[in-house]
């Protein structure tokens, strides 16, 4: 069961996916998550949100 815990260890998502060429940003409230968001759907290609709950 520990091989499945998301949380363990506990992974930098904004960096990994930084690293493999995707844009990525990390989002605190559900208004940032919205802008984010927003902000991604005038992009081309894929853009990772991390909200963080």
């Amino acid at each position: 069961m520990q091989m499945l815990d998301l949380g363990n260890p506990d992974l930098d998502w904004v960096r990994l996916a930084n690293g493999m060429g995707v844009e990525a940003a990390r989002a605190f409230t559900m208004e940032e998550c919205a802008d984010l968001m927003a902000a991604s759907f005038r992009r081309d290609g894929p853009f990772l949100i991390e909200l963080m709950i």
